[in-house]
């Protein structure tokens, strides 16, 4: 999961890709298949979300519509992820100029 939001964030474009590109692209750096890296993602959300990931999601990001009531698709919790880290980078920058 990391590395998928760390990939993402740099490269926003692998979320239209994701089981042809990004889960390749894990599965060869850590020699396994996309298979299991799909999987094992699906297993962190799945295990983060039954401990309170729901509660914690809709604290970090808000829960305006009450999306975050069902659980996420591996993308959509990385994107969300990712798009709210590339959000604080960018505006960490904007201060440091």
């Amino acid at each position: 999961m990391r590395e998928a939001i760390l990939m993402t964030t740099d490269n926003m474009d692998l979320l239209r890709h994701v089981t042809r590109e990004l889960y390749p692209g894990i599965a060869k750096r850590y020699q396994t298949t996309s298979r299991q890296v799909e999987q094992a993602i699906r297993h962190a959300k799945n295990v983060a979300w039954d401990h309170g990931g729901a509660d914690t999601i809709k604290r970090l990001f808000g829960d305006s519509d009450n999306r975050y009531t069902d659980k996420p698709t591996n993308r959509a919790l990385i994107a969300l992820v990712a798009d709210q880290l590339r959000f604080e980078r960018m505006y960490r920058q904007s201060y440091t100029l």
